[in-house]
C-alpha cells in the first residue's frame, strides 16, 4: 500500500510555519490554563485533559512530520487542527475576554487567545488551499 505523495511548495512551507506559530500560542495558553486552575473550575479531571492536550500536540508534530514526508495526510491533520484550536479557544475564552472584566494576566493572555484564533484560521485556510491545489495536479 503506497501513500499519496505531494510536491513540497511554498504553501507547504507556510503550513509548517503556521503550525509552529500555533504551538507558540497554544502551549503558553494551555500552561496558563493549568496554572490558573481552569480545568478544575470546569470540572474536567486534570489527568484526562493533560493526555488529551498532549495527544493534540503530538498529532500536530506528526502532521508536520507527514508534511516533511510529502504525505497528504499532513494537510488533513492541519485542517483539523486549524479548526480545533480556534473553536476551542473562541468558545471557552472569548466570553470571558469580551465580558469587560480583567482577563487573567491581561494583554499577554488575550494575545495568546487571539493568536490561537487567527493563526488557527490561517492554518485551516492554507491547508485546505494547498490540499486542493495538490489534488488538482
Amino acid at each position: 500500500m503506497s501513500a499519496k505523495k505531494v510536491k513540497i511548495s511554498s504553501k507547504s512551507t507556510s503550513v509548517v510555519i503556521l503550525s509552529l506559530l500555533l504551538i507558540f500560542f497554544a502551549l503558553p495558553h494551555t500552561l496558563e490554563d493549568f496554572a490558573t486552575g481552569e480545568p478544575a473550575k470546569a470540572g474536567v479531571p486534570i489527568f484526562v485533559l493533560t493526555y488529551v492536550i498532549a495527544s493534540i500536540f503530538a498529532l500536530q508534530g506528526l502532521g508536520i512530520f507527514w508534511l516533511g514526508r510529502r504525505l497528504r495526510r499532513g494537510y488533513i491533520v492541519h485542517i483539523f487542527l486549524g479548526l480545533f484550536w480556534p473553536i476551542a479557544a473562541g468558545a471557552t475564552q472569548l466570553p470571558a475576554i469580551l465580558s469587560g472584566s480583567p482577563y487573567r494576566s491581561g494583554f499577554i493572555s488575550v494575545f495568546f487567545v487571539g493568536g490561537m484564533i487567527v493563526i488557527g484560521i490561517l492554518l485551516f485556510l492554507i491547508s485546505v488551499l494547498t490540499l486542493r491545489t495538490e489534488r488538482s495536479k
